[in-house]
């Protein structure tokens, strides 16, 4: 069968992937029109024409393409993926993008040169060297080895991602962290937990850990000592002169500062609420300070100064995790739902993902027996409903906010997750969004229920970019209606 072409969102490539939901990759990005990860968001921000990005364990491209993109011809990328398949349908991607900047290896990398063995699973991200069981053959290189490559450039950017083998390709890489000092990405995170063994490897190399936010492109500190978050699957090094770079041009911080309000910060706060659709809501609770409790009210200054994008990069990072432990301190203090609104929010753009999946899962089940009444300024925990209004049903603009948020945050796929027990209801809601019902329509057709393609799925807008592979019952799994 001919491999589907999948229009990705925010990078303008379409990338060649299996006609098959078993594959994670082809599920994901009809599900989601993106990768799960939030650092390509921060590659489009940072990565610029002329760069050159190594991409290790390149899988079938959804780091390479979009990179090979922002490079352009004058940049490289150089992407080694072991596997035939992947690698097949990643250089069927290469040329449909007409990506010249892009370089493909069939080589696994791991800490010396000889034959190895390519495990395989149900899907290709999860192929990893081994010593039997399906596969097939591969050469394996090291980093060093590779270094003729890069002879006359020095990479900025490095991704390795190697299924547990990231500690073994630094062990053969040692040459090249010697000579060069890209900026790495690594998987922290696989099947048998954290790599902490590589947070000292990375040390011991002269790099400095960060860890990417989620609600804007900027890499903070990362601290080994208390781990990572549970749903934390990549951390970021780079030696001194790459970090000094990168916080020059407000794309990381170094440091965490204090973060001291204003005189007006309090004002501010509500300013910036009053200029969201949804606030009407409030009516005159956002003229007045003095309505609100001085700790939340302090909380939400300090969230709007973490939205201020004009600032500098080290006070939103001061601000947005002073509003963390002003919330936090709060909710466990004198919690409301519209609190923990704030705060699942505040939680989810600073990384802190697992305690903002705690905070929707209370207001969800709060609010099935007390629906949200705007007695009290919030924001949304979900950002999509920052630009809709709440209209006549605050109630229900609430709960679908908070339903579609945690389906979203919960984990990085209903490939994963499969049905969750609020995504009948969503599609059923009309501010439910498409990846809501392409979600309920995957879920059905991996499990083989033959579903049909649903009308909203059926006709092109903004944030459903491939309607013609749902129209024409090219989903694999699916039907349309006669």
């Amino acid at each position: 069968m001919q491999p589907l072409r999948i229009r990705m969102r925010d990078d303008d490539v379409k990338l060649a992937v299996p006609p098959d939901l078993s594959s994670m990759t082809t599920y994901v990005l009809l599900e989601q029109e993106a990768w799960f990860e939030k650092e390509p968001a921060f590659l489009r921000r940072w990565l610029e024409p002329g760069m050159t990005a190594i991409d290790v364990g390149a899988n079938l491209g959804v780091y390479a393409l979009p990179m090979a993109r922002l490079v352009g011809p004058r940049g490289r990328v150089f992407a080694f993926e072991p596997g035939s398949e992947p690698r097949r349908l990643l250089e069927q991607s290469r040329d449909l993008n007409a990506a010249s900047s892009l370089e493909v290896a069939g080589l696994a990398m791991s800490d010396s040169e000889r034959e190895g063995w390519l495990t395989t699973r149900s899907s290709s991200e999860y192929g990893a060297l081994g010593d039997g069981g399906d596969g097939e053959p591969v050469r394996v290189t090291t980093l060093d080895r590779e270094l003729s490559r890069f002879q006359s450039i020095s990479p900025d950017f490095i991704k390795i991602d190697a299924e547990g083998e990231e500690e073994r390709i630094l062990a053969g890489g040692r040459e090249f962290f010697a000579r060069h000092s890209p900026l790495v990405m690594f998987e922290v995170k696989a099947e048998e937990g954290v790599h902490t063994n590589l947070f000292a490897a990375f040390e011991q190399m002269g790099y400095r850990l960060f860890r990417l936010l989620a609600g804007a492109p900027l890499l903070v500190p990362f601290d080994p000592a208390a781990g990572p978050d549970p749903f934390e699957l990549n951390l970021f090094a780079a030696k001194p002169d790459r970090v000094a770079s990168l916080c020059a041009k407000g794309l990381a911080v170094d440091a965490l500062a204090d973060w001291e309000a204003a005189p007006d910060a309090v004002a501010s706060g509500l300013r910036s609420l009053r200029r969201q659709p949804f606030a009407r809501m409030f009516g005159d609770r956002l003229h007045d300070p003095a309505q609100l409790d001085p700790d939340y009210a302090k909380g939400l200054a300090a969230f709007a100064a973490w939205r201020t994008a004009v600032l500098p990069a080290r006070i939103r990072w001061a601000a947005l995790h002073a509003a963390y432990r002003a919330l936090a301190a709060l909710c466990n203090r004198s919690p409301t739902t519209a609190r923990y609104a704030t705060f699942a929010r505040v939680a989810w753009e600073g990384g802190w993902r697992a305690e903002s999946i705690v905070a929707l899962r209370q207001m969800a089940a709060y609010t099935r027996q007390n629906p949200f009444q705007p007695s009290e300024p919030c924001w949304p925990p979900n950002p999509r409903f920052d630009d809709i209004a709440a209209g006549s049903n605050p109630a229900l603009w609430f709960a679908t906010a908070i339903l579609e948020q945690l389906e979203i945050a919960q984990g990085y796929s209903s490939y994963v997750m499969g049905l969750s027990p609020w995504l009948d209801w969503l599609c059923q809601q009309p501010l439910a969004s498409h990846e809501m019902h392409r979600r309920r329509t995957l879920v059905a057709a991996r499990k083989g229920d033959n579903p049909v393609v649903p009308a909203a799925l059926r006709k092109a807008a903004k944030e459903h970019l491939n309607v013609d592979i749902w129209r024409t019952g090219k989903v694999p799994g699916t039907r349309i209606d006669p």
